[in-house]
């Protein structure tokens, strides 16, 4: 069979419009998603080891993005995409290095307070939440596609508010009973949403045997007080969704 594409510059813009009216939008691949509390894995290590080691990470990320942002502009949109890529991962290695050493102990209620958080930032609902265009809720693991586990939340102030303004969701994404573990297995395991906005969330660990799971933390964003930890949820649910939409084909039974 032959196939031919026609030039826009043939047909003329008008009538490039008038076809694209024509054809059918493509629908938005949308999976079930179960949110539910998950059990930490408290990461091995001294305390101070791992305080030492959040601390000389945090160092490292600010003094690339200092630099960076004496070399290139303060806005990062305007960065050469490897530069913006390199910071990325100076970020990422600081969010795995704290969640190490902030994550020693859980609450259980924050942890409550998290998956409330999640299923409203995932249904659109909040002050800064947007639309997920790929998320139906589901009632039980035995009815989603997907698994989210609330691992643990935290909050912290900068310069002496009396309320949080940096704020971060530790969760994991799994396959719920609808999908088949081989099928979910064929996601990269180096898989991590690109942060943007709106998706404000870091890849803390891959799927191992022991885990077959994406773990993740979901940020605030920094600096605002005002729904903290509603807007980490909302960065959470926007990586979830975006998850769902790169890996859609391997959230299926068979």
């Amino acid at each position: 069979m032959s196939s031919w594409i026609v030039s826009p510059r043939v047909l003329g813009l008008g009538a490039v419009l008038g076809l694209s009216a024509m054809l059918p939008a493509a629908e938005a691949p949308t999976r079930s998603v179960f949110v539910t509390a998950g059990t930490l894995q408290v990461a091995k290590g001294e305390e101070k080891e791992l305080r030492a080691k959040a601390s000389e990470a945090y160092k490292t990320r600010k003094d690339a993005e200092k630099k960076l942002k004496q070399e290139f502009g303060k806005k990062r949109e305007t960065w050469p995409p490897e530069k913006d890529e390199e910071l990325y991962n100076l970020e990422e290695a600081e969010a795995v290095a704290m969640a190490a050493w902030q994550y020693r102990k859980v609450d259980p209620k924050a942890v409550a307070d998290a998956i409330k958080d999640l299923n409203r930032a995932a249904e659109g609902k909040g002050m800064q939440a947007g639309k997920k265009n790929h998320i139906t809720l589901a009632g039980s693991a035995a009815e989603a596609d997907v698994l989210i586990e609330v691992l643990a939340r935290r909050s912290e102030s900068n310069g002496g508010a009396f309320t949080a303004t940096d704020c971060w969701v530790l969760f994991s994404i799994g396959r719920g009973d609808k999908t088949a573990a081989a099928k979910f297995a064929k996601i990269p395991p180096g898989y991590r949403p690109k942060t943007s906005w709106g998706v404000k969330a870091y890849r803390i660990a891959g799927p191992t045997a022991e885990r077959p799971t994406f773990m993740f933390e979901g940020y605030n964003g920094g600096g605002s007080p005002y729904g903290c930890h509603g807007a980490a949820a909302n960065g959470a649910s926007s990586a979830i969704d975006k998850f769902i939409e790169d890996n859609a084909a391997n959230l299926v039974a068979k």
